[in-house]
């Protein structure tokens, strides 16, 4: 990986190649969209922007045959990339993230409308074949409706998110060694930016449905945050990648359950701040 950010950042027509490149190949739209974002980072808002159009006109054409994936991965990417270099900030970033989220959700849902209805269709069969009672079978098509579309959104901002990363750690490697680990171990959201997301979270059930649509979105920053308080804590006490190894295992087999964990750790981080109360190993 090394290798393809030295192509990037070796000249213009390298990174316009990598950028155009990969987002005609299927799938591989998310590192045109993490070269955007180093180019952004590195050289400014104006350079990641010509780089930029280049990487929508392959990601326009995808649009054309029905896949907007590829055009808002790489446009959140960008955005994202001027906030975080403007502000310096995971925190700001990850409060922008939210809106992003919401517009790219939006126009999910305008463009697969109809995708995401025969889903739902699909699904609703098959829970009417199930003999066993499965969870979520009360929720109704509409239900089911805003939970895919939730989910869809959802895991664009994800990636996104995972594509900004990628850039920022591709931009410590070649100019700030071990940079984009301090910085991910600092990571601490605002404690205004938490109790918003939760005052959300709270009065969600009187939104209905569409509570449904956005919860996945709105916990995404704060699930970000509770991994950094882990690798962070981790990285202080100095246990050893042995600890996350274990760690990492136990969201695959506990899933849900630990990830609710890791938004009350960010919860709690974001108010009284965790790290400083944990002693350093010396």
């Amino acid at each position: 990986m090394r290798k393809l950010a030295e192509l990037i950042m070796r000249g213009r027509s390298q990174a316009i190649l990598v950028v155009f490149i990969a987002t005609m190949l299927p799938m591989m739209y998310w590192i045109s969209a993490a070269a955007v974002g180093l180019v952004t980072l590195r050289r400014g808002t104006s350079e990641g922007a010509g780089l930029l159009a280049w990487s929508l006109l392959p990601a326009g054409a995808w649009g054309l045959i029905g896949d907007p994936t590829p055009a808002l991965v790489i446009l959140g990417t960008y955005v994202l990339a001027v906030i975080l270099r403007r502000t310096v900030s995971w925190g700001s970033t990850l409060a922008v993230l939210i809106p992003v989220g919401v517009i790219a959700g939006i126009a999910l849902e305008q463009m697969l409308r109809e995708v995401l209805g025969q889903l739902v269709e699909v699904v609703q069969e098959l829970l009417a074949q199930s003999q066993a009672t499965v969870p979520g079978a009360e929720l109704g098509a509409d239900g089911w409706y805003q939970l895919l579309a939730g989910g869809l959104s959802a895991s664009h901002a994800a990636m996104m998110l995972a594509s900004l990363v990628l850039a920022r750690w591709w931009q410590s490697v070649l100019y700030n060694p071990g940079g984009f680990r301090e910085e991910f171990h600092r990571l601490r959201l605002s404690p205004s930016l938490t109790l918003a997301v939760m005052a959300v979270l709270v009065l969600g059930p009187q939104f209905g449905l569409v509570m449904v649509h956005w919860l996945p979105l709105l916990v995404l920053p704060l699930v970000f945050a509770g991994l950094a308080l882990v690798h962070g804590s981790v990285a202080k006490r100095k246990v050893g990648g042995t600890w996350l190894f274990m760690f990492y295992m136990a969201v695959v087999v506990l899933g849900p359950y630990l990830i609710t964990m890791l938004v009350l750790l960010a919860v709690i981080d974001s108010l009284v701040d965790i790290r400083r109360r944990i002693p350093a190993k010396t």
